[in-house]
């Protein structure tokens, strides 16, 4: 049986995700994901920082990442304060 469970997260703690696992965000309008290093909210819109080139992007949809247990994890842009 599949259960899904719902948790807030803040800014921070996808910072600290960012150091310890590969983290991807999907920015909306694109179709591929890039892999990110670091993320702010700035005037209410959640940006991330690309790991190839060193930029902030905004406008992201979702952030996800595979956990010590091999389930992938996935937050959309509401989710994340």
């Amino acid at each position: 049986m599949v259960e899904n469970d719902y948790l807030m997260v803040t800014i921070r703690d996808i910072n600290l995700i960012c150091q310890h696992f590969k983290t991807y965000a999907l920015t909306e309008g694109e179709k591929r994901r890039r892999k990110i290093t670091k993320a702010r909210r700035r005037k209410g819109v959640l940006e991330v920082r690309t790991a190839s080139r060193d930029e902030w992007i905004g406008n992201v949809a979702s952030i996800e990442w595979i956990n010590v247990k091999g389930n992938l994890i996935q937050y959309m842009h509401q989710d994340i304060r």
